[in-house]
């Protein structure tokens, strides 16, 4: 029996993030984009024949893709960046990358910003990006470039933790961010598959609707797929899975056109006992100073004091009884800190240091 687009769209190829075998990162994503384009090769009517217009420019940008990774991988960084940007750029081109502004409709989530101490307190610019003074510490991770000091955070206490590697509790100080106003545009690479099957395959449409999201989507994939790689060895200093996010975020700071990348925690286990969305944020500075903060994302982005879990307990200063939020509900619902068991988030330190922060003014530096 023929299958249905529905039916073609749940095959594991289309599932991220993606663990790499024991092959080089070459040859896997060359046969992960080999299977990718075999199988949207499958789908029928309407959508096959939009897709067949655009299949010509998704096998270039799988060709760019792979080539800007050995122009890296040979010693040629800055060649490896201009055919990444080539890439993003045709997609920015045809508005086929998923940028939007943030403001009280899109981005109307908390977030969060964790920073590691054995300090009893901080002060708030101490929860900012990293000062230029010292970027020496700006380290390399997903989306960082070594020495460019960007503001991390996060939709959750929870996943600044697991990005943290799960430090001790007891020095974890948190502080909520709040970016709902800042205007600010993001590239949202954050969009899950089953986003993208509720909204664009739902029961009653089997062979697909809402195209004109379902086509950008299937065109930009095979950047996304490179930027969601889980790491092979996350104990070695050089980590290939990063190469095409941290080109990405060069583009970013370049090109000037987005502010920040949205996307979802690798850290996180994928389990039935994790709900939630799960994300993170980058958002690169937008001046270089000799030292400080950088004076552009402190007039943005508003923060509240940091607080820490211990000095919550100790003040006995217990946030008001909550009532349950949808939105939050949507960004944690449970997770899994023991092997096997589920937890109601909001009765998880990270829900009531969050229930807490909601309660306090974020406000500019």
């Amino acid at each position: 029996m023929k299958q249905t687009n529905a039916e073609i769209f749940c095959n594991t190829i289309f599932s991220l993030p993606k663990q790499r075998d024991e092959k080089s990162i070459e040859e896997f994503l060359d046969n992960v984009y080999k299977d990718y384009l075999n199988e949207i090769k499958k789908f029928n009517g309407d959508l096959r024949k939009q897709l067949n217009s655009m299949l010509s420019f998704i096998e270039n940008q799988i060709v760019k893709v792979k080539e800007s990774l050995v122009l890296y991988l040979q010693g040629f960084p800055s060649s490896a960046y201009t055919t990444l940007a080539d890439a993003l750029n045709l997609l920015d081109n045809i508005n086929y990358l998923p940028i939007q502004k943030a403001d009280l409709h899109t981005f109307n989530s908390l977030f969060y910003r964790v920073r590691i101490s054995n300090n009893k307190s901080l002060k708030r610019e101490e929860l900012f990006h990293i000062p230029f003074e010292i970027r020496e510490k700006v380290s390399t991770q997903r989306y960082s470039i070594p020495g460019l000091p960007c503001l991390y955070i996060a939709d959750s206490i929870f996943v600044c933790w697991e990005e943290l590697g799960r430090p001790d509790i007891n020095t974890v100080h948190v502080a909520r961010a709040d970016i709902s106003q800042s205007k600010l545009k993001f590239l949202f690479f954050d969009i899950s598959l089953d986003e993208i099957k509720k909204k664009c395959f739902p029961a009653k449409s089997p062979e697909g609707k809402l195209l004109n999201l379902l086509i950008p989507y299937l065109c930009y994939w095979p950047i996304l797929t490179a930027c969601s790689l889980i790491v092979k060895k996350p104990d070695e200093v050089f980590k290939p899975e990063y190469i095409i996010p941290q080109l990405l975020l060069q583009w970013v700071v370049s090109d000037k056109k987005v502010d920040g990348v949205v996307y979802r925690s690798n850290r996180v286990k994928i389990s039935k006992h994790n709900m939630g969305t799960f994300r993170n944020v980058v958002i690169p500075i937008k001046k270089n100073e000799a030292k400080g903060l950088c004076p552009q994302l402190k007039k943005k982005i508003k923060i509240t004091n940091p607080i820490s879990y211990q000095l919550l307990e100790i003040s006995g200063n217990k946030s008001i009884a909550k009532n349950v939020d949808v939105a939050d509900l949507h960004r944690a619902m449970y997770i899994e800190l023991i092997e096997g068991e589920k937890s109601a988030y909001s009765e998880t330190i990270f829900g009531k240091l969050e229930e807490k922060l909601k309660t306090m003014q974020a406000k500019h530096l």
